[in-house]
């Protein structure tokens, strides 16, 4: 059944926006950005949420002790780690590789790994990571800025196979696009936003489009 996640949340109106709409995921993000939470603040956020909705909290190199006390303290539910390289090279597919490892062994959260799309070798490369779940993006997570989505249909004709999140300038126009694509998720954030902030009408539209898509999945 396809998912949806809207990400990059950072007042009560938006919890109480999401709570009337109830998507799979919402995202936290405690790395640098105009959206960035404290833990003070997540914690409090979360306590707002309905149950029913996940916290996935986003990270950017961040020490992975502190991601592991969100963990244990209930702030967040799902890891979805981006890294600060825009190129993977073997080295660092490692590197990334053995900090989810690390996770992996120390809770139970689902881990997304989040890659920079920025061909269709960078996604194929991805194939056999130990993450839970990949997330498609643009080199510049957090832009609203799309890739080619070319690249996801030339990886899938050298056989990748991996489930993902589609993210990277998803909003109302290009979504039954990206509907095509099959993906696992859909992760919105800048797409839902007027003047910086969230929209709640803006939210409202695109479920009010995706949810149609959503109950044709689990068919």
């Amino acid at each position: 059944m396809l998912k949806l996640k809207m990400c990059g949340l950072w007042r009560e109106e938006d919890i109480a926006c999401v709570n009337a709409l109830v998507p799979d995921f919402i995202g936290f993000v405690f790395a640098k950005s105009p959206r960035q939470v404290s833990k003070p603040k997540a914690t409090h956020l979360k306590s707002l949420l309905h149950p029913q909705i996940q916290a996935v909290g986003v990270f950017v190199d961040m020490p992975l002790e502190q991601i592991i006390e969100l963990v244990e303290s209930s702030v967040i539910d799902v890891i979805q780690l981006h890294d600060s390289h825009l190129c993977e090279s073997e080295e660092i597919f490692e590197k990334r590789e053995s900090r989810i490892h690390f996770l992996q062994a120390r809770t139970k959260a689902p881990i997304i790994k989040a890659i920079a799309a920025t061909s269709a070798r960078a996604i194929l490369a991805q194939e056999h990571s130990c993450a839970d779940m990949l997330l498609l993006d643009n080199a510049k997570g957090g832009s609203g800025e799309q890739f080619d989505w070319e690249y996801i249909e030339q990886a899938r004709d050298q056989g990748f196979r991996r489930e993902f999140f589609l993210a990277g300038g998803l909003n109302a126009s290009n979504l039954a696009k990206a509907l095509e694509l099959k993906p696992y998720g859909i992760d919105l954030s800048k797409g839902l936003e007027s003047n910086g902030l969230k929209d709640c009408q803006k939210m409202r539209d695109i479920v009010a489009t995706i949810r149609p898509a959503m109950r044709q999945c689990s068919k």
